[in-house]
């Protein structure tokens, strides 16, 4: 290599060394600075998603916060009643009566249920009840198939909400 650059003329290493220089050049941008460029440019764009989703976030709380305060019905509370009255109340209203083995508590503010050969459509829309109107959420539910189709055994496991 030495010996060929020995032989060019003096014009022709120059420009031998100018190219040189600029491909030095156009190598270091692309090896380390366009990756730099490129992933900075991701990272902006990735804020500004994230950035929208919060503002969204934001005003989806707001609302369903003023829906809260509109529906008068819901987080009644329990009415001086204890949370394993209500729970086993509501239960039997809604058509579990015969599905309900046992509803025992669980700390002060929560019980445990046992249910066996529920109907699956009657346990959701009594969690929901639960939930809207007497501020009692499913903390933890374990639920398997029955024998028969849309029949469930289920042990779950609701706390009250604070006051």
């Amino acid at each position: 290599m030495k010996e060929w650059l020995a032989g060019l003329d003096p014009q022709e290493r120059l420009m031998v060394y100018g190219a040189a220089a600029v491909l030095a050049v156009i190598l270091l941008y692309v090896v380390l600075v366009h990756p730099f460029h490129s992933s900075y440019d991701k990272l902006q764009d990735g804020v500004e998603e994230r950035r929208a989703t919060l503002q969204w976030m934001q005003e989806s709380a707001l609302k369903v916060r003023q829906l809260q305060g509109a529906n008068p019905a819901a987080g009644k509370g329990m009415e001086g009643r204890s949370l394993l009255s209500v729970t086993d109340d509501a239960a039997r209203a809604a058509g579990l009566g015969a599905a309900l083995k046992r509803v025992e508590p669980d700390g002060s503010t929560g019980v445990r249920v046992w249910l066996e050969d529920a109907s699956f459509d009657s346990v959701v829309g009594w969690l929901g009840v639960m939930a809207s109107r007497y501020g009692v959420d499913v903390d933890t539910a374990s639920m398997e198939r029955a024998a028969t189709t849309g029949r469930i055994n289920a042990r779950l496991s609701l706390q009250a909400s604070p006051p």
